[in-house]
């Protein structure tokens, strides 16, 4: 059984809370949320399996269910983030042109280019300073104008 779409659960729990009405079956909760009663079922199956077979079921009762799956993932606590890729002036001295750096990486024996070789985070780090290297080296330099006195 998948798993309800979110934004559809957020819809029933928005409509079970407007309601006054202390009974709500699948057939006027489908009125108030404005789909057909068989997508709501589809819905509501994740929360109330039996809820196919007898529609007159109260959907107030799982509502709760419904905003514990609608709740936020608490966060561990401890839970660290990747390690923070940084390049090095000397490792990309070892790579003067992109085109050393492509053949470093991806050239095998005899010269052949392997295109299945993976790239690290690293790799692609170097690249991406390589490349940044080689704009900035083609850009015209601004004229500095001088004053006059």
């Amino acid at each position: 059984m998948a798993a309800p779409v979110k934004a559809a659960v957020r819809k029933i729990v928005s409509a079970l809370k407007q309601s006054k009405q202390k009974y709500v079956p699948v057939a006027r909760l489908s009125k108030l949320v404005g789909v057909y009663p068989d997508v709501l079922t589809d819905t509501l199956v994740y929360f109330e399996p039996m809820i196919r077979l007898d529609e007159t079921i109260n959907t107030r009762d799982f509502m709760e269910a419904m905003e514990a799956y609608l709740a936020p993932a608490p966060k561990k606590e401890g839970e660290k983030k990747g390690k923070r890729v940084v390049v090095t002036k000397k490792e990309l001295r070892a790579y003067p042109t992109i085109g050393d750096f492509v053949y470093a990486k991806f050239a095998s024996i005899g010269g052949l280019i392997d295109r299945t070789s993976p790239l690290s985070d690293e790799d692609l780090h170097i690249l991406q300073k390589l490349v940044a290297q080689e704009i900035a080296a083609r850009k015209p330099k601004k004229a500095t104008k001088k004053k006059k006195k």
